[in-house]
C-alpha cells in the first residue's frame, strides 16, 4: 500500500511583512501524508467480498472432507453403541452450543467492523458471556437430560463426561466466535487452515485414544483437538488480527501532516468517498445504521436476529425427526444422506450472505451494490454447478448403495432446484441484516419454519420422502416470490 506525499510550500500571494527576518529564510517545503492508494494491492485482494466467500466455501469444503473420513474412521474403529453414544454428545453439544452463543457470531460480524481502537474488548466480553452461558445451560442439560432422555443416562454413570461436555460446549462457543472474529477483521483466509488442521488433529486422538477412556474416544479426541486449536487462532487474533488497525494508525501517524505556521491553509485532499478499513483507518465513513452507541438498538437487534437464527437452525434440524417419525428408520436414512449433500450447494449462498453481511458492515454505503454483485456471481459460478449436479444426481448418490440412488435421486434434485430461492431469500436476509432490520429477518425465518415443517408432514403422507422435497422447494419458492419485490427495490438504490 503507497503513500501519497503532497509538497506544501507557503502560497505566492502572501502577505508581506516589512520585518526581514520573517523574510529572509524563506519556509522550508513540508510533505503531507494523503490517505494510500490501493493501486499496489492485487485487485483480487482488494475484492473483500469474493475473497471472504471464497474462504468460507472452502472452509465447508475441507470439513465436509474431514468430516466424512472421521465418521467412516470412528465407523470402522468404534462399535455402534460406543459410536451413537459419541455421536449423541457431539450432537447435544453443537445444539447446546447454538443456543448458548446468543447470536453473538453475528453479533461480531455485523459490529466489530465499527471498532478502530481496542477492538480486543467486544471481542473477550462476546468469549466470557458465551462461555458463561454455555457452562450453565450445559450444566443443566447434565442434570435434567438423563432423567427425560434414557438415551443420556451414561452421562450419571460417568460423571467426567458431563464436565467434559460443559467444557465441550464453552470450547466450541469460542470456536465458533473466532472464526467469525477472523471473518469480520478479514482473515477469513485462516480459517479453512484452521479447521483443517483442527479435522486432522481430532481423526489422529480418535484413533490414538480407541482403546483408552472407556471407549469414548470420539468425544475426547473431539474436545482435545478443540482444546489444542484454540490456543494458536487465538493468539493470533489478540497479537495482531485485532490489532491491525491501530498498529497501521500508528504507523501514518508518524508522518507530520500539519502544514508549516506561515504557510497559508491548504486544501487538503479529502478520501470522502474512502470508507474506513485497515488500510485507510482514518477515513470518514457515513453515520451507522445500527451504531454501537446504541445499546438499547444494538440489544434489540442481538435479540430478533437471535430468535431468527433459532428458527433457521431449528426447522433444519428438526425435518429428519419429523422423517423419522412419520416414515420410519429406513428412509429417514435415505433422507439424511440427501439432505447434507444438498447442505454443502446451500452452504455456497450462505457463504455469500455472510461476506455480504461483513462487507456491508465495512461499507454500509454500498451495500446494495454489493448484493448485486453476489447474485451476479451465485448466478454465474454456483447455478452451473446446480445444473450439473442435478444431471448426475444417481451419479453423486451411487456411492452410498443402489437403494440410495432409487430412493433419493428424486429428493436430491428437488433440493438442488430449492437452492436457487434459498439463495435469494439468504442473499436478501443478509441485506436486511446490514440495514438493521431485523424484524423482517425473523418475519422470514418464521414463515419459512411454517411452510416447510407443515408442507413436509402432508407432503410426507400423501407422497413419501418426495413429498418432503416438494414441501421445501415449494415454501422456499413462496418465500422467494414474497422478498423478492423488497429485494429488487434494495438493489436497485445507487450507492451513497
Amino acid at each position: 500500500m503507497s503513500t501519497t506525499l503532497l509538497r506544501v510550500d507557503a502560497p505566492v500571494d502572501a502577505p508581506r511583512t516589512a520585518d526581514p527576518a520573517a523574510t529572509s529564510t524563506p519556509p522550508l517545503p513540508r510533505l503531507v501524508a494523503l490517505p494510500p492508494t490501493p493501486r499496489s494491492v492485487p485487485a483480487w485482494r482488494r475484492d473483500h467480498l469474493a475473497t471472504t466467500a471464497w474462504a468460507l466455501m472452502a472452509n465447508t469444503g475441507v470439513t465436509s472432507l474431514l468430516g466424512l473420513v472421521f465418521w467412516a474412521a470412528a465407523s470402522a474403529i468404534y462399535t455402534p453403541a460406543e459410536l451413537g453414544a459419541s455421536a449423541a454428545l457431539i450432537s447435544a453439544m453443537m445444539l447446546l452450543s447454538v443456543i448458548s452463543q446468543l447470536d453473538l457470531a453475528m453479533g461480531i460480524s455485523r459490529l466489530l467492523p465499527q471498532f478502530f481502537t481496542r477492538r480486543w474488548r467486544p471481542v473477550l466480553g462476546a468469549y466470557g458471556v458465551a462461555a458463561a452461558v454455555g457452562a450453565g445451560v450445559t450444566a443443566a442439560f447434565v442434570l435434567v437430560a438423563p432423567r427425560l432422555f434414557p438415551a443420556f443416562d451414561f452421562l450419571t454413570h460417568f460423571g467426567a463426561l458431563g464436565l467434559l461436555l460443559i467444557l465441550a460446549v464453552v470450547l466450541w462457543n469460542v470456536f465458533a466466535l473466532q472464526d467469525a472474529v477472523l471473518a469480520s477483521a478479514r482473515w477469513a483466509a485462516v480459517i479453512p487452515l484452521e479447521n483443517g488442521v483442527f479435522g486432522v488433529l481430532k481423526i489422529g486422538l480418535m484413533v490414538v485414544l480407541a482403546h483408552r477412556v472407556g471407549g469414548q474416544g470420539i468425544f475426547v479426541g473431539w474436545v482435545i483437538a478443540m482444546g489444542i486449536t484454540l490456543v494458536p487462532v487465538n493468539s493470533l487474533i489478540f497479537a495482531k488480527v485485532l490489532r491491525s488497525r491501530r498498529s497501521r494508525r500508528s504507523r501514518r501517524s508518524r508522518i507530520d501532516p500539519s502544514p508549516p505556521e506561515n504557510a497559508a491553509p491548504v486544501s487538503p485532499v479529502s478520501p470522502v468517498s474512502v470508507s474506513p478499513s485497515p488500510e485507510n483507518p482514518s477515513a470518514v465513513d457515513p453515520v451507522s445504521v445500527l451504531p454501537i452507541s446504541n445499546r438499547a438498538g444494538v440489544a434489540r437487534y442481538l435479540a430478533a436476529d437471535y430468535a431468527a437464527g433459532l428458527l433457521n437452525q431449528g426447522y433444519t434440524a428438526v425435518l429428519p425427526l419429523l422423517v423419522l417419525a412419520v416414515l420410519g428408520r429406513g428412509p429417514n436414512g435415505y433422507f439424511y444422506i440427501v439432505f447434507m449433500v444438498s447442505g454443502a450447494v446451500r452452504a455456497i449462498a450462505q457463504s455469500m450472505s455472510t461476506s455480504l453481511v461483513i462487507e456491508g458492515s465495512h461499507h454500509e454505503a454500498r451495500v446494495a451494490s454489493m448484493a448485486r454483485l453476489s447474485v451476479v456471481r451465485f448466478a454465474k459460478y454456483a447455478l452451473p454447478g446446480i445444473v450439473a449436479l442435478g444431471l448426475g444426481a444417481n451419479l453423486l448418490l451411487k456411492p452410498f448403495g443402489a437403494a440410495y440412488e432409487h430412493n433419493g435421486a428424486t429428493l436430491l434434485r428437488l433440493f438442488l432446484v430449492a437452492a436457487l430461492p434459498h439463495a435469494v431469500i439468504t442473499i436478501y436476509l443478509s441485506l436486511e441484516r446490514v440495514q438493521a432490520r431485523v424484524n423482517r429477518v425473523l418475519a422470514v425465518e418464521a414463515l419459512i419454519v411454517v411452510l416447510v415443517t407443515v408442507g413436509a408432514v402432508v407432503g410426507m403422507r400423501r407422497y413419501g420422502l418426495v413429498g418432503v422435497g416438494v414441501a421445501w422447494l415449494a415454501a422456499h419458492t413462496v418465500v422467494a416470490a414474497i422478498v423478492a419485490p423488497g429485494f429488487l427495490r434494495a438493489c436497485r438504490q445507487n450507492d451513497a
